[in-house]
């Protein structure tokens, strides 16, 4: 049987994670969790710091490849907002 824990979802759409849960799954204050809808409702889950890096490294790369050559990002926003 699972155990479930029922929360009171507050004014500006806060829900406080019972301490049991936060301690078994390591989420802390400050942590990031994904809100993830699934047919069921909705899943929350923690992200680790090792995660949120791959995707930092990961959008860097992205960026990398279309970013202009030898030029800051100053110049290159500066560039792009005088486009027509």
């Amino acid at each position: 049987m699972t155990l479930t824990h029922r929360s009171k979802v507050g004014a500006k759409g806060q829900v406080v994670i019972s301490k049991q849960l936060r301690e078994k799954y390591g989420i802390k204050e400050g942590g990031i969790v994904e809100q993830i809808p699934t047919s069921r409702g909705l899943l929350l889950a923690p992200v680790s710091g090792e995660a949120l890096l791959e995707e930092l490294e990961a959008l860097a790369k992205e960026i990398g490849k279309v970013w202009p050559r030898g030029k800051s990002a100053v110049e290159a926003v500066r560039e792009d907002r005088e486009k027509p």
